[in-house]
């Protein structure tokens, strides 16, 4: 089965669980996936984050079921899982711009968003080179994430701490001295979830005091080359990898640790070269 039709598997689970609590593990799992995997790979495949695709479906619903003049406000957001009336209230305002109260009134404009299909879109555009690479567990030492990032805020955060960690890169590919060279950003995952990211580089060396040494698993890894401005091109990769090359692959994305490599010490310049490592295995 591809990854494009256990997308889909994922979406019907979603859909059969839009009354009460969405089984998003459940959803995962018909994905071939992670939960926060998902949850990553949502927002490019339909430009919006898995958690409002799920309101909008629910207050799609939820306007439908209120133009019943006999229904009562409180009955429908307890059906879609909502325990606190003014809850619902706000999420549905979000959705349609008025209250629930409103929506029962003759004439009123609601919003309708369709349950979403994931196809494959042939566009003609650069063809997506990439190599695989079987690739043995490796010891990195770098700069570990502090506190709590949620994935909403996790872009936020990134750019911050590529800031904090500037006057330490250097320092860092000092230590260089194993396979994947050069500077990494390593995005962790244990069980399925997020399990921190750091600045870091493949070596041997002794870890340096305020720096932390971590293991990232045996892997086998589908590589992606990316020129330009990281802060951009890296973005736009990420994009066309998960939305254009991953669905018709005949690989799904492994629940394990991603790999950025950046080859050119101005991250930023228009001619910097960079590498995505995604983690695959191939689909059944």
């Amino acid at each position: 089965m591809t990854q494009l039709e256990n997308l889909n598997r994922a979406l019907a689970v979603i859909e059969a669980s839009l009354e009460g609590d969405v089984d998003y593990e459940a959803a995962a799992r018909a994905a071939g996936c992670s939960r926060y995997q998902l949850e990553r790979m949502f927002p490019y495949l339909a430009n919006a984050s898995l958690a409002e695709y799920v309101r909008r479906r629910k207050m799609t619903r939820a306007a439908s079921d209120l133009l019943d003049r006999d229904a009562r406000v409180i009955d429908v957001a307890l059906r879609y899982g909502y325990d606190s009336p003014t809850a619902f209230a706000r999420a549905f305002k979000r959705v349609h711009g008025i209250s629930p109260s409103e929506a029962k009134n003759e004439g009123v404009k609601l919003a309708s968003y369709p349950r979403l299909v994931f196809t494959l879109s042939v566009k003609g555009e650069e063809p997506m080179d990439y190599k695989i690479v079987e690739m043995p567990a490796f010891r990195v030492v770098g700069v570990p994430s502090t506190g709590e990032w949620e994935l909403e805020d996790a872009g936020e955060k990134a750019v911050q701490y590529w800031v904090d960690v500037e006057p330490q890169v250097d320092a860092l590919l000092g230590l260089s001295d194993g396979e994947p060279a050069g500077l990494l950003g390593v995005q962790f995952c244990r069980d399925g979830a997020f399990d921190g990211y750091m600045a870091c580089v493949a070596t041997q060396a002794p870890c340096p005091d305020g720096m932390a040494v971590r293991v990232v698993p045996a892997a086998t890894y589908a590589v992606f080359e990316c020129t330009g401005d990281v802060s951009s091109a890296m973005g736009e990769l990420w994009h066309r990898v998960l939305s254009e090359w991953l669905p018709s692959s005949g690989f799904s994305w492994e629940s394990g640790s991603d790999v950025e490599r950046y080859l050119s010490r101005d991250m930023h310049a228009a001619d910097s070269r960079s590498e995505l490592w995604l983690p695959v295995v191939r689909a059944e």
